[in-house]
């Protein structure tokens, strides 16, 4: 018997500091990204209205990697209940799909 239909995204936190970036880099296991493929995050608030949306600053076949400033990080507030989808899209199909989402948290 089948328990969901679609894709499930990898469920993780991530943790933000007070005027500090945030870095990350997600290594691809198994099938090479396509060339020409695009990532970004985007960040909901409590309300689920778009806060802000972070675009990769390096995708190759095999990573996606996110440098992301304090003046985009910081718009999410201290007590801000925020949540987040990251997103791949493959060049030719155009369609997105939710790779990682979770929630933000700030400690400090």
């Amino acid at each position: 018997m089948v328990e969901y239909l679609g894709y499930r995204p990898n469920k993780f936190t991530i943790v933000l500091s007070r005027s500090a970036a945030f870095t990350q880099r997600f290594e691809v296991i198994g099938n090479p990204l396509p060339e020409g493929t695009t990532s970004w995050i985007d960040v909901y608030d409590s309300d689920d209205e778009l806060l802000t949306t972070w675009h990769a600053t390096s995708i190759t076949t095999m990573a996606v990697e996110y440098l992301v400033g304090p003046d985009l990080t910081d718009l999410v507030g201290n007590r801000t209940r925020a949540d987040y989808g990251l997103y791949l899209c493959y060049p030719g199909i155009r369609l997105p799909f939710c790779w990682f989402r979770g929630p933000i948290v700030r400690e400090q």
